[in-house]
């Protein structure tokens, strides 16, 4: 379409210098622009575009700053030489809808300024009194864009209306049928003109618009104009294999299928068909409908879109043919068979040089990264350089900065392998000066008690592990399990005349008696009666204190002891 004439409908333009200022590594967005656009061309036709943009401040990672326009949003508004009205919108990321707008197509074209205008509205956010408008009108441009919704519908003219324009389709939902992008119906006054739209006026047979009547009369009393979409299936084999193969089918197609292929999965599914050989297109004809459209769509997703594509299909007729028609059955193996071709990366021109520049932006951002990450150890280093973006770039810099930080974090390493050994050594001297204190506590204490009489009875100090054992075994307790704490603590036994072990007593440096134990555990008291009360002040009086929580000697009082 060559424009003779263009009319800027509205242009609106703000900036925020203050964003502007403070750029950053990821982009701060500094402004947005809308602009619709009206273009007539000379056979009368007008098309009305409109677009916004955002301005992006970005850092390098040289700390350049620059900038740039991101368009958010385009639509374009145009009537076609068929007389139709098509919506096209592309957002990020290059997804494309194309609606075909009718005779209640008014609220399409206000839902079409409702999204300019919300990612025009986008950045404004908080900021709203900082903006600088440097195009239109600054105030009051809200109901100018409300405005604008006469204005382009008096541009593109009428819209058609559906039941002129596809008279099958009388009752059908306009709505489903704009989203739908299906023409086959298109100025069919009767099924002969919808075959020859699918399959070409050389390829109609009567058998055929029987067919396509019986799948989509149905639908069509009912309204679901997307149910037509069973017909692009059997487009796709449209030229590759006889039209009798395809009426076949046709017939096995139960009514009412949906059949959920997008546009760009139609285009990979085309790509894939004609490298197959018709043999295994029949095969595949001949499979139940969902069965064989849901695994086409599947291989059509796994071959990736037109700006990426991850398998080679150029190599599938040289796989076929090596491992032979006959042994793919069907579109199962035709999807096995494409699942096992080397995974590839072919990009288009415009998708590969948006990955190069993703990628190098990637490279720097991390490559600033590190180069502040070594300015900031490079600070508590003596002699350490800093480093800017043009030395960093320099692959022996950054080489010697390399070497530089693995030799300060090794002394940092060495250095807290040192304290580490220095804090253990200092705690190693501290326990063994405790436990030698603990170990003269307990000798002169052991000297005091040994041998001590209290009545009848008498105090014995263990010297080593099997009197310690023997004691337990005497009393049935787990006195022998304390054998580690010999020479550290105190542990004596009162014996009676006859030599039997009457208590167990633990003695411990700062804490005094913590045990005062008869046979089983049981307290002192009823282990030796009132008599338990002397031996116990013959304890204290020989400079063994009671604890505060000693085990045993409930209900005891310490009296004055007659000592022998």
């Amino acid at each position: 379409m060559v424009a003779i004439a263009e009319h800027v409908l509205i242009h609106i333009k703000y900036l925020d210098d203050e964003a502007a200022a403070r750029p950053t590594l990821q982009g701060v967005v500094s402004g947005a622009s809308l602009r619709v656009v009206a273009r007539e061309t000379a056979d009368g036709r007008v098309k009305v575009s409109g677009s916004v943009s955002h301005r992006i401040h970005r850092l390098r990672a040289s700390g350049k700053a620059f900038r740039y326009w991101d368009r958010k949003i385009a639509v374009s508004l145009a009537r076609t030489k068929q007389d139709l009205v098509i919506l096209r919108t592309l957002t990020k990321p290059k997804k494309v809808t194309t609606q075909h707008l009718f005779d209640d197509g008014p609220s399409q074209i206000e839902s079409m300024m409702d999204s300019l205008q919300h990612y025009f509205l986008l950045p404004m956010g908080v900021v709203q009194h900082r903006l600088r408008f440097v195009e239109g009108p600054a105030h009051g441009f809200l109901p100018a864009l409300a405005g604008l919704v006469e204005e382009i519908g008096r541009r593109i003219g009428d819209l058609p209306p559906v039941a002129e324009r596809f008279p099958l389709l009388t009752s059908a939902n306009r709505l489903a049928l704009a989203l739908s992008g299906h023409l086959f119906f298109l100025d069919a006054h009767d099924y002969r003109r919808v075959a020859e739209n699918v399959f070409g006026k050389t390829r109609y047979r009567r058998p055929l618009t029987r067919e396509i009547e019986r799948l989509t009369s149905t639908a069509g009393s009912r309204g679901h104009s997307g149910d037509f979409r069973i017909l692009n299936w059997f487009r796709l084999f449209r030229g590759l294999v006889p039209i009798d193969w395809i009426i076949e089918s046709m017939r096995a197609a139960p009514q009412n299928a949906f059949v959920p292929f997008t546009a760009n999965e139609l285009v990979e599914a085309r790509r894939l068909l004609r490298r197959v050989p018709r043999p295994i297109l029949r095969r595949i004809l001949a499979e139940p409908l969902q069965q064989a459209t849901h695994i086409v769509r599947d291989i059509a997703r796994e071959i990736g879109t037109p700006e990426l594509r991850r398998r080679d299909l150029d190599l599938l007729p040289e796989l076929i043919a090596a491992r032979g028609q006959k042994r793919i059955r069907g579109a199962q193996d035709l999807e096995t068979l494409v699942r096992s071709m080397p995974e590839v990366r072919l990009m288009s021109a415009a998708f590969a040089r948006s990955e190069r520049a993703a990628l190098a932006m990637a490279r720097e951002d991390r490559e600033r990264q590190e180069m502040d990450h070594y300015n900031q150890a490079a600070e508590h280093l003596d002699g350490a350089p800093a480093a800017t973006w043009e030395l960093w770039r320099d692959p022996v810099f950054r080489d010697d900065a390399a070497s530089l930080l693995a030799d300060r974090r090794r002394e940092l390493m060495d250095a807290r392998e040192r304290e580490r050994a220095e804090r253990e050594e200092k705690h190693r001297q501290e326990r063994l000066a405790r436990e030698t204190e603990r170990a003269a506590w307990a000798a002169a204490t052991a000297d005091r008690l040994d041998g001590l009489a209290v009545d009848d009875l008498r105090i014995v100090v263990a010297r080593d592990a099997d009197t310690l054992a023997y004691w337990g075994s005497a009393l049935s307790n787990c006195i022998g399990a304390y054998s580690g704490e010999l020479g550290l603590d105190v542990f004596a036994a009162v014996v009676d005349g006859t030599g039997r072990v009457r208590l167990n007593v633990q003695i411990q440096h700062g804490d005094g008696i913590t045990q005062f134990l008869g046979a089983f555990n049981r307290d002192a008291l009823r282990e030796l009666g009132e008599q338990a009360h002397t031996v116990l002040s013959a304890f204290v009086d020989a400079g063994a204190p009671l604890g505060a929580h000693a085990l045993g000697v409930t209900g005891l009082t310490s009296t004055t002891a007659t000592i022998t």
